[in-house]
Formats: structure tokens, C-alpha cells, sequence
């Protein structure tokens, strides 16, 4: 009887084995092996980099403020902190060029020149991640949002009109995407729009010479609206 019950045994093993191996094989076939997956952890921890990149300046309603097209560089530094979640620091800099007026002249006369500076902006903020702590066919898709300071060199003394590029609080907002080339290498481009104040002073809005004030209306420190972009590389440290 025992001999009969094992046989028997066996034989139920046997028949619900082979009804579960086309179960098995269709799990295979739906199933991605892992190292055919476009999906790959990242092990980020801390970055840095340098960028290179063009800023596009919009213009200001007294037209005073840097304007055009400049090359941009600078650095970045990326702190992951768990899930899609990065803290970021950045610095740009760019030469810049902006008009000088005389607010004394008539509006025909009052452009009188240009001057030069560097404009740096500094900021800190916080970067999400689209594809969470993994690259998707070696690529991670991010947004940004962030904060800082900009200020000139060479630019802090006022003109004949009063007017300096002084410093001033920056918001900026864009995304990104990284190309991760190997497990400490990575090339980035980022698109952003930074938005910052200039600061007009009070003669701006009436002169001596000419009822017609250069800003005859409207705020004092109006916000201006440029465009960033820029390619990066960054490697890890602290490993």
C-alpha cells in the first residue's frame, strides 16, 4: 500500500508539474531579464561639475538693463537625497553689456554709451527626477526649482543717471536631462528661465531738462524675464 500510495504520489507531482511549466515559460517570455532592462539603478551620492552655456537677457522697460545674447560658464554641485529628490548649488557667470543714460537729456540724446561687467548668479535649489533613482536607456529626465543671489563685478558704482546693477534676489525654474555615460561620468543639458529685479532710481522718473521721465509709469524694480541654457559634465566624488 505504501508503495502504491508514493507511486501515486509522484505521478500527481509529475502531472502538476508539467501543467505548471507553460505557466513558467509564458512568465519568461513577459518578464525583462535584468540586464536587458532600459530601467538602471543609480548610485548618485555627491556631483560636481562645470557648465558651458548661452543666457538670453530680456530687455527692461528702460531698455538699461544687460541685453542680448551672452556665453555663459560655471559650476554645479548635486547632493541626492534619497528618491527623485536632489539638492543642487549652481554658479553662472557671463560678460554683459548694457546702455548708460543721461535722464538730464532729451529723450533723442539720452542714450550716452554702454558699460560693461560680469554678472554672476548664484543659486540653491531642489531637483526632481522623472525616472525616480533610475536612468531610462541611460537617461534621467529632471525639474528644477531654485533660488539665489545676482550680482555685477565691475558694475556697483552707480551711472549719471543713478543706475547700477546691484544685487539682487533670483528665482529660476526649468528641466533637464542627464546622459549617464558610466558609473562616474555624465554629460547634462539644461534649459531654464531665470527671473530677476532691477532697480531703477527715483530721478528715472522725471528729469530736469525734459517733461518726459524715463519710466514715466509703472514700478521701479521690475522683474525680467532670460533664458538659459546650458551642457554640462559632472563626475562623483566621495565615493
Amino acid at each position: 500500500m505504501k508503495m502504491s500510495r508514493l507511486r501515486t504520489t509522484a505521478f500527481a507531482l509529475a502531472c502538476a508539474a508539467a501543467s505548471l511549466a507553460p505557466v513558467a515559460t509564458l512568465a519568461a517570455q513577459v518578464g525583462t531579464l535584468p540586464d536587458q532592462s532600459p530601467y538602471k539603478d543609480l548610485d548618485d551620492h555627491q556631483r560636481v561639475g562645470l557648465v558651458a552655456g548661452l543666457i538670453n537677457f530680456g530687455r527692461d522697460g528702460a531698455d538699461v538693463g544687460p541685453s542680448g545674447t551672452a556665453a555663459a560658464f560655471g559650476a554645479r554641485y548635486d547632493l541626492s537625497i534619497g528618491g527623485p529628490g536632489y539638492l543642487t548649488v549652481r554658479a553662472l557667470s557671463a560678460s554683459v553689456t548694457r546702455n548708460v543714460l543721461d535722464y538730464q537729456l532729451k529723450p533723442a540724446q539720452r542714450l550716452i554709451g554702454t558699460k560693461s561687467s560680469v554678472l554672476t548668479n548664484v543659486d540653491a535649489g531642489l531637483a526632481l527626477a522623472l525616472t525616480g533613482e533610475r536612468s531610462w536607456h541611460n537617461l534621467q529626465p529632471l525639474v528644477n526649482f531654485d533660488v539665489g543671489m545676482i550680482f555685477s563685478s565691475g558694475d556697483n558704482k552707480s551711472d549719471v543717471s543713478g543706475f547700477a546693477l546691484k544685487p539682487a534676489l533670483s528665482l529660476s525654474m526649468g528641466a533637464g536631462v542627464r546622459w549617464i555615460m558610466g558609473s562616474n561620468s555624465e554629460l547634462r543639458a539644461d534649459v531654464s528661465v531665470y527671473y530677476w529685479q532691477l532697480h531703477y532710481p527715483e530721478n528715472y522718473r522725471s528729469t530736469a531738462a525734459d517733461p518726459s521721465a524715463i519710466v514715466p509709469t509703472g514700478t521701479l524694480t521690475p522683474w525680467t524675464t532670460n533664458r538659459v541654457f546650458t551642457l554640462g559634465w559632472t563626475w562623483g566624488i566621495f565615493r
